[in-house]
């Protein structure tokens, strides 16, 4: 019993490594005055689904997320500001267990989207930009399962099909 009560510790510790690995990126950069950061708390994801005329299947995907948080600098892609960032954002997608979900490259921009899903319904999103003098990071954190997120990736896969 005491061998499987340390093992539960240690997951959840490991999980809240993880997950702080994450947000000591956004602490780090997002007082920096050279970059650009946004956070979006659950309230105000909530209050605009409430007011935004949006489809029902929208608004579940919308109840489910935690947060938002998005981190831009705009440098040349040498600076070692960028090198920098980007070499800590890989070393957190690297050790934080996250899943390539999209890796697409066109005309001198990148883009990739990880995700990972920790437990049953812990999961975040990431949507990494990169251009030559432009890097954005956005991190969406949700209460879902790995289900519910493949789901909403087959969704957003069909809206852009719409689209173009």
């Amino acid at each position: 019993m005491k061998k499987i009560m340390t093992l539960i510790a240690v997951l959840f510790f490991v999980a809240a490594i993880q997950a702080q690995t994450l947000q000591s990126l956004f602490d780090k950069y997002g007082n920096d005055e050279r970059f650009e950061y946004v956070s979006v708390g659950k309230g105000m994801m909530n209050m605009a689904s409430a007011f935004g005329g949006m489809v029902k299947n929208d608004k579940e995907l919308i109840s489910k997320m935690t947060g938002i948080k998005i981190l831009t600098l705009n440098q040349n892609s040498d600076s070692p500001l960028m090198k920098s960032v980007t070499r800590d954002l890989n070393q957190i997608v690297e050790k934080g267990n996250f899943e390539t979900a999209v890796e697409a490259r066109e005309k001198g921009e990148n883009v990739h989207i990880y995700y990972r899903v920790m437990g049953n319904d812990n999961a975040d999103l990431l949507i990494v930009t990169k251009e030559k003098d432009e890097f954005s990071v956005i991190w969406i954190s949700g209460k879902m399962s790995k289900e519910e997120m493949m789901k909403t990736f087959s969704a957003t896969g069909e809206k852009l099909k719409s689209l173009g």
